[in-house]
């Protein structure tokens, strides 16, 4: 769902979506007196949130897919939500500092939309866990 206003709204049509690949960044922090054949690496403490991409069928008309259009055409941050059940225990959401959309046609095929949003930060996942 992208945030239009003060409300999230569902992106219509959206057949598949790969989840941010979060990665907690790391350094190599190998010496010159290291006899392990292991090369040992230590967290920076901070977090890359990717990117989340996916495909839809794309409606020119649709005011929603017009929503996504405007990105391109005004760029700006946005606010984002995945939702994977009726429950705001599994919601992620996620500001996005970046927009990209192509189009697909294919013969026998409905016209498709491929996106990407690119994250600024890292997503709010619900809370609950302990870190190890």
């Amino acid at each position: 769902a992208q945030k239009i206003s003060s409300a999230y709204v569902t992106v219509a049509q959206v057949i598949s979506l790969e989840l941010p690949t979060v990665e907690s960044e790391t350094f190599e922090a190998d010496t010159l007196d290291n006899t392990d054949a292991g090369i040992p690496y230590q967290a920076t403490g901070r977090t890359e949130g990717g990117s989340c991409s996916g495909e839809l069928f794309y409606d020119p008309a649709l005011t929603g897919h017009q929503n996504l259009t405007e990105l391109l055409r005004v760029p700006q941050d946005e606010n984002w939500q995945i939702t994977f059940m009726d429950s705001e225990d599994s919601t992620w959401t996620f500001t996005g500092a970046g927009f990209s959309l192509g189009g697909t046609v294919a013969l026998n095929d409905g016209l498709k939309a491929n996106f990407s949003i690119k994250l600024d930060g890292i997503p709010t996942y619900p809370t609950g866990g302990s870190a190890a």
